[in-house]
């Protein structure tokens, strides 16, 4: 009897161990997305004050427009109806 008692203690103290390593391999994965992701954040804030401090010192609505369909082109890879994009697959 106490063979067998001390048998299912050895399997739950491993069990336990394994379940211990594998939350805490989630954890330093999800550690490791939490840092990507905050800088994300982070670029996309800055990003966001750039575009803030030219709207500031645009002036005009129409200049504000010629800025967001600049950054529309160049960032978001956006075009007018109509244009045609060439795309050059041999990287020179």
């Amino acid at each position: 009897m106490i063979v067998v008692i001390s048998l299912v203690a050895v399997a739950f103290l491993i069990y336990s161990m394994v379940s211990i390593i594998g939350i805490r391999s989630q954890i330093r994965e999800r550690k490791a997305e939490l840092d990507e992701l905050k800088e994300q954040i982070t670029v996309q804030e800055i990003k966001n004050e750039d575009i803030q401090k030219l709207y500031n010192s645009t002036g005009t609505d129409s200049d504000f427009s010629a800025l967001a369909e600049q950054i529309a082109r160049d960032d978001l890879d956006y075009i007018k109806e109509g244009e045609r994009v060439f795309v050059n697959v041999a990287g020179d």
